[in-house]
């Protein structure tokens, strides 16, 4: 065998051994990009778990929120700001799960689970306007994607 022969050869196996590099990395790739997706996913589960977390384990939170979907009129100052702020978690949550859906690959279904609980917080009538903050600052892309909700 001459020389020729021999770098021809080696031309061959260091270009298989490029093409089998480049299938070894798209497979990290894909893999690594499902465990990405879990974490979203589990982030998102967390949050929102947190955010209820917090309503059932104190009954005063509890309250603030189911007056404060009633009427936070008629809260005082101090359970107004903490009404206020538990919305303001909640509807992050919601953000998050809708942002970890267009950006990050988390199933569709997962948000439209969250859509339930929209729905069920935006429509009260005295807290339309405390509501439509929380929507217009966590999740602004929802009021032009589906104007009926923030509506």
């Amino acid at each position: 065998m001459n020389w020729e022969a021999a770098g021809a050869i080696g031309e061959i196996i260091g270009a298989l051994a490029v093409f089998l590099t480049l299938i070894y990395l798209a497979l990290q790739i894909r893999q690594n990009t499902k465990a990405v997706q879990a974490s979203a996913v589990d982030a998102s589960i967390s949050k929102v778990t947190s955010v209820r977390q917090s309503m059932y384990e104190s009954a005063e939170i509890a309250g603030i929120y189911v007056a404060g979907l009633a009427n936070p009129d008629d809260l005082d100052e101090l359970s107004r700001t903490r009404f206020r702020l538990l919305m303001h978690n909640v509807l992050m949550s919601i953000s998050n799960i809708y942002s970890q859906t267009n950006f990050a690959g988390l199933s569709s279904s997962m948000w439209e689970s969250q859509l339930v609980l929209l729905k069920r917080v935006v429509p009260h009538n005295n807290t339309k306007g405390n509501v439509e903050y929380c929507v217009t600052r966590c999740i602004p892309s929802l009021r032009t994607k589906d104007s009926s909700m923030a509506a």
